[in-house]
C-alpha cells in the first residue's frame, strides 16, 4: 500500500510521453486499484491542500465509485471542484488521472462518491537510468549561481545518467516546471565535479521522515558530456559497493 506522502500531483511541463489512452490499460489499472483496495489521493481542482485519502469501492466502464472522506468540508469542496486529480501508485509506478467532477450518492447505503470513468492516464514508471537515493550519511548537494553573485545550495534527493532530484526551495530560484537553471555543479566525493544545465521537469511536494513538508524538482541534464556521465556511474558505483558492504 503506498505511503501517502507519496500520493500527491506530479506537475509536468509535457505530460504526452507518460499518457496511456487504451481503455483496457486503464479498465486493467482501475481493476487492480479497486482489488485491495489501494489507497488515492483526491484532490479538488489540482490543489494540493485540498484533498481526501479515498479508495474505490466499486466501478464500471462508465462510472467509478470513491469512498468519501471524513470531514463534510473537504468532501463539499470536492463536490464543488470542476476536477479531481486522482492519485495511486502501484508497485512503485505513479498513476495520475483527471475526473470532470464528483456526484454524491449512496452506495451500500453509505455515501460516496460517484465520478464518470476516465479516457486518458498518466503513468509513471521507474525511469530507464539506474536511480541512486543519496545515502543520509553522506549528502549531495547541487551548487547553481545566482544573480545576485555566489551559489543556491539545495541538497539533491537522487542522481541518475538522467537527471537529479531536487530537494527544497530556495528564494532566489525559479522551480516552475519549464525553468532552466544553468551552469549547476556537483561535487561528487572521492570522484570530481560535474558541471551541467538542467531542466526542471516535474514538481511534487512530499513529506519527509521528519514531518516537514517541502518541495521536490525532478530536473533532467541537458547536453551533459560524455565525461560527466562517466564520473556520475562511477560515483553509483562507488556509493553501492559501499552499501553491499555494510549488508
Amino acid at each position: 500500500m503506498a505511503g501517502s506522502q507519496s500520493l500527491t500531483p506530479i506537475r509536468f511541463k509535457d505530460p504526452s510521453p507518460y499518457l496511456v489512452h487504451a481503455s483496457d490499460e486503464i479498465i486493467h489499472t482501475i481493476s487492480r486499484l479497486a482489488k485491495k483496495p489501494e489507497i488515492i489521493g483526491l484532490y479538488a481542482d489540482q490543489q494540493r491542500e485540498v484533498f481526501i485519502l479515498s479508495a474505490i469501492l466499486a466501478f464500471n466502464e462508465q462510472h467509478i465509485i470513491f469512498d468519501v472522506g471524513p470531514q463534510e468540508a473537504i468532501n463539499q469542496r470536492l463536490l464543488d471542484a470542476k476536477s479531481i486529480c486522482c492519485v495511486a501508485q502501484l508497485s512503485s509506478v505513479h498513476f495520475q488521472f483527471t475526473l470532470d467532477g464528483a456526484r454524491s450518492i449512496l452506495h451500500d447505503n453509505r455515501p460516496a462518491f460517484e465520478c464518470n470513468f476516465p479516457n486518458e492516464m498518466l503513468r509513471l514508471q521507474r525511469r530507464d537510468f539506474y536511480r541512486l537515493s543519496i545515502p543520509l550519511s553522506t549528502p549531495l548537494s547541487c551548487l547553481i549561481p545566482i544573480k545576485n553573485g555566489g551559489d543556491a545550495e539545495i541538497s539533491i534527493s537522487d542522481i541518475s545518467l538522467g537527471g537529479i532530484g531536487l530537494l527544497g526551495y530556495y528564494p532566489d530560484l525559479d522551480l516552475s516546471i519549464g525553468s532552466i537553471l544553468h551552469r549547476c555543479r556537483i561535487e561528487l566525493p572521492h570522484i570530481g565535479v560535474i558541471t551541467s544545465d538542467i531542466e526542471i521537469c516535474t514538481s511534487s511536494a512530499i513529506l519527509l521522515k521528519n514531518g516537514i513538508r517541502t518541495l521536490r524538482s525532478g530536473c533532467r541534464f541537458m547536453h551533459l558530456s560524455g565525461l560527466s556521465e562517466t564520473l556520475i556511474q562511477r560515483y553509483i558505483n562507488h556509493v553501492e559497493r559501499k552499501r553491499l558492504a555494510l549488508e
